[in-house]
């Protein structure tokens, strides 16, 4: 029996992985598919926002085909779910069988970046849906199926639309939109916050916007602070980005801020300071730290508070930011928030010298207070 291998966070499932798997189902032949949710996925942070029954109750009604299984093999095994022990494990269940892990191309090219990737190689063989041909292969036991025709969906979008209280029905099907409104999945108390942005930003911003909430939000649990307030606030940290940058301004003297000579000569900063503002003037958020987050999220400062690093960290290092050094920034801020603000401050201004640009004097004296606070670490 050829038996295929499927697996992810499934954060919902989407008609992009049902097209997935029933495609490469039938083009490779597959008797059974196993389905199989994660429970903490090595690579990435899992959201929280779902518990694990509920993203296994979600694939069972997405993967309906009789030949596909939902497995709870890495959820009850618990931890972080690494893709060469669960074949291990499977390949003890099923010793005689065949084993296909399927995947798409995208991850085939870091493919030997994954943990004991050659023994993964040994376990199974990997399939791979790709639209083009001549996809490099990291090994001779693989299948290419080049003529796939996806269908464009990625979960976090669907995430966003359901938090914007928009109908993912035409993405996840019926049974899994249903099973969504029932259990509330993925609602809180932003939808007001993501609707303002919504009418305020571009679909670009507005998926940086929640991508910055979703790191706020992590870095806030792993560092001891509220996560729903810095969730918050990183969805509202670029709330003026978009907007003309004469409507900066106005909301700026409305606020009674004068800027100096520095802000005044850099367009690129008004939006934080007009940020700040707007939140304050139309009384969206009346708390003095979280408007000196979105403030300062841009050139930090001296004394930052907890909240204010969180954000600054969280505008370097979410998952839409693709800059060369990203990498580090995101190690960094799991292990130190205050090596990734070095990082990202050191980043910054060696970049605005490159440039010929104006460096905030906020960005300098947060720079120093950093290298002096090292500097007293080495001396103890």
């Amino acid at each position: 029996m050829a038996i295929g291998i499927f697996g992810g966070t499934f954060n919902p499932p989407h008609l992009g992985h049902k097209r997935f798997v029933q495609s490469m189902a039938d083009k490779t032949e597959l008797d059974k598919v196993l389905i199989i949710p994660t429970s903490e996925p090595p690579h990435k942070q899992a959201d929280n926002d779902t518990s694990c029954d509920d993203r296994v109750e979600m694939c069972r009604r997405m993967f309906t085909d009789d030949r596909c299984t939902v497995s709870t093999i890495e959820i009850d095994r618990g931890g972080k779910s690494y893709t060469v022990e669960t074949l291990e494990e499977l390949k003890k269940i099923y010793p005689e069988e065949k084993l296909y892990f399927l995947l798409g191309s995208d991850m085939i090219l870091s493919f030997d970046k994954w943990y004991r990737y050659e023994d993964i190689l040994k376990l199974c063989t990997l399939c791979a849906a790709t639209r083009e041909k001549g996809l490099k292969l990291p090994d001779d036991n693989c299948i290419v199926v080049d003529d796939f025709d996806p269908i464009e969906i990625s979960s976090t979008e669907i995430r966003e639309k359901v938090r914007l209280g928009e109908d993912v029905s035409e993405l996840v099907g019926k049974e899994v939109a249903s099973f969504i409104a029932e259990k509330k999945l993925y609602h809180d108390g932003n939808t007001r916050y993501r609707q303002l942005l919504r009418d305020r930003l571009s679909a670009y911003r507005l998926h940086h916007s929640f991508c910055v909430a979703d790191c706020a939000k992590e870095l806030a649990g792993r560092y001891g602070y509220d996560c729903e307030k810095a969730y918050t606030v990183g969805l509202l940290h670029d709330v003026m980005k978009d907007s003309p940058k004469s409507e900066q301004l106005q909301a700026i003297e409305k606020a009674g801020i004068i800027l100096t000579d520095e802000e005044l000569h850099n367009p690129k900063l008004w939006h934080a300071i007009a940020g700040y503002a707007y939140l304050k003037n139309e009384k969206l958020i009346s708390d003095e730290d979280s408007l000196n987050a979105v403030r300062y999220h841009t050139t930090g400062r001296r004394g930052m508070s907890l909240l204010e690093k969180i954000i600054y960290i969280a505008d370097f290092a979410s998952a839409d930011r693709t800059y060369n050094g990203i990498e580090k920034m995101r190690t960094l801020s799991e292990q130190s928030l205050e090596e990734a603000m070095y990082f990202g401050l050191t980043f910054t201004i060696s970049d605005l010298c490159e440039k010929g640009g104006l460096i905030h004097p906020d960005s300098i004296g947060c720079y120093n207070e950093i290298v002096i606070n090292r500097m007293k670490g080495r001396e103890q």
